[in-house]
């Protein structure tokens, strides 16, 4: 299996950010291919995928992510924990196996099937499995146009298992951006204002106020994904970092 250098977001082609029709999938246990990595082929110059991890299961620990079996750096040097970010590798396209384990273990949580496109961008999140399952994920395909001068892009995605439809308010206005989002939905990514920005997140059958973040400073000609992840009932005893909270990754550019 070649391996494919790690890609940084400034020198990605503009082409992938356009045409490219949204999904989601939930995807149990599967069985993928995937490509990373590897300096030995920097000079490959052939058909590529974009592809970004999220780690959103509070249940799951810190896990290696493997590409066909095989983990390469920096999936095999950092492992990915709750919360943390790998913004977009360059990976192989066609039939694509990637796999997650926990730290040092050789029995995989997950193996998910997927088919990678070429100069198209995926987002895989991870969530909590369900009954049996150690572990699932949300796969979407990430599509935007180039923001203008004066906006940034943001879209919302829901990983919280116990929290209801959700709907997001940017800066107080009347009209939510987002509205009725479930758990593992990912909606489209829709322009602000690159400013200064305060987001609410209510309960979308109610009105409650779950969530708000105030004076973000979400900059024009960046792309931004605003997660709602943890429990909205936490169990006794539990860590704090998992009570339902807000957190705002960006996308494009990763500086």
């Amino acid at each position: 299996m070649i391996m494919i250098k790690h890609l940084k977001m400034n020198t990605m082609p503009k082409r992938w950010l356009k045409g490219i029709t949204l999904m989601m999938l939930a995807i149990s246990p599967l069985f993928i291919t995937g490509c990373l990595d590897d300096d030995d082929d920097i000079n490959y110059d052939g058909p590529v995928a974009y592809v970004a991890f999220y780690h959103g299961s509070p249940e799951t620990g810190a896990v290696t992510m493997y590409a066909d079996g095989v983990s390469k750096p920096p999936y095999s040097v950092y492992p990915l924990e709750y919360t943390d970010f790998f913004n977009y590798g360059n990976f192989y396209t066609g039939d694509r196996t990637i796999s997650f384990k926990s730290r040092n273990a050789d029995n995989s949580l997950l193996d998910t099937a997927v088919v990678l496109e070429e100069n198209k961008a995926y987002s895989f999140f991870l969530i909590d499995g369900e009954g049996d399952k150690d572990l699932g994920t949300v796969i979407a395909e990430d599509d935007w146009e180039t923001p203008a001068d004066d906006q940034a892009l943001i879209r919302l995605v829901h990983l919280s298992p116990d929290a209801p439809a959700v709907n997001m308010t940017i800066n107080d206005q009347e009209m939510a951006l987002f509205s009725d989002e479930s758990y593992q939905g990912v909606s489209t990514f829709e322009p602000i204002a690159g400013d200064l920005t305060s987001i609410t997140i209510t309960d979308a059958m109610t009105g409650e106020v779950l969530l708000t973040a105030d004076d973000l400073q979400l900059r024009p000609q960046r792309v931004y994904t605003a997660i709602v992840r943890g429990y909205a009932n936490p169990a006794t005893g539990t860590h704090t970092d998992e009570d339902l909270s807000l957190q705002i990754i960006r996308n494009y550019p990763n500086y």
